[in-house]
């Protein structure tokens, strides 16, 4: 009885001798596949660069570029901008385009399109970028006085007088100042602007023949207008008569044919049909009646 019990005892042992030889046997089977494939992991791929991070460098202005500036004149310096924020059609080789000048203005450290450029010079005149079709640009010498103490700058709006000895004459109304000393900029701030010495006016084509025949005849003067007066000179020539009095030179009265009275926003307003124009009025004319008014005899 002892010996089987022995021997029952022998064959688990042999048993997990077994079990633990086939397990490290598939370790070092393991281990020797490992060794074969490098001994490390493989590495994961790398996520593709996104197109947000890819930079394009181009040429820009390092300042602010006036109208009319030639590209060979120009600063430049190379900024990167990312691939995918770079708008269309931005230049990216200035060589084709260096006799070439900006037709607008440019701001710096923004890429150039070739919208901007011109390889003519018709775009790089400000004043005649003004200019509508039919309209015509003149410029006549003006000094402190004429030009309303330099006041009469560009973008205002003036009446051209022809001065004379003896007489005064309404040349041109509504004429826009294009420019004073060869320069478009408009005066701003309430600063004392700089007396010019010659300025360029927008003006039809009879105002151009009608001021440049006064020049040569007396005096050239302007008259500066407000930018909502449209209103037309009632008297068109003042002479040196009327300056002794109404006894001495008797005025010619219009010819009144309508009378209109209208209440608006800022009040009553009356308009007169003096000589075939509607002109305001102040007075009820003679032989014309209004509710609520009463004629005044015109001194």
């Amino acid at each position: 009885m002892a010996l089987r019990k022995n021997t029952r005892a022998g064959l688990g042992r042999r048993r997990s001798h077994g079990l633990i030889g086939m397990g490290l046997l598939s370790l070092s089977i393991l281990a020797g596949a490992f060794m074969l494939r490098g001994g490390t992991p493989a590495a994961a791929p790398e996520p593709p660069t996104s197109a947000l991070w890819e930079t394009v460098e181009v040429p820009v202005p390092t300042d602010f570029v006036p109208a009319g500036t030639r590209i060979s004149q120009i600063r430049f310096k190379h900024l990167g901008f990312p691939r995918d924020q770079l708008p269309r059609g931005a230049i990216r080789d200035l060589s084709p385009y260096m006799e070439a000048v900006v037709v607008a203005p440019l701001p710096a450290n923004l890429p150039l399109f070739r919208e901007n450029l011109s390889h003519s010079a018709r775009g790089s005149n400000p004043v005649i970028e003004r200019i509508p079709t039919g309209m015509r640009a003149i410029t006549i010498q003006v000094d402190a006085t004429s030009a309303v103490e330099g006041w009469a700058g560009s973008g205002s709006v003036v009446d051209v007088l022809l001065v004379e000895e003896t007489r005064s004459t309404v040349v041109a109304e509504q004429v826009k100042v294009l420019s004073t000393e060869r320069t478009v900029a408009q005066h701003e701030g309430e600063a004392a602007p700089a007396v010019p010495s010659t300025v360029t006016l927008l003006v039809t084509q009879e105002q151009a023949l009608a001021i440049n025949t006064a020049v040569p005849r007396g005096r050239i003067a302007f008259a500066l207008r407000s930018f909502d007066d449209d209103e037309r000179w009632l008297d068109r020539v003042y002479t040196a008569e009327r300056l002794k009095g109404p006894s001495a030179v008797k005025r010619n009265k219009s010819k009144i044919k309508g009378y209109i009275s209208i209440k608006g926003e800022n009040g009553q307003q009356a308009f007169a049909l003096a000589d075939g124009k509607w002109i305001r009025s102040r007075i009820l004319p003679e032989g014309f009646f209004a509710m609520g008014q009463e004629r005044h005899e015109e001194n």
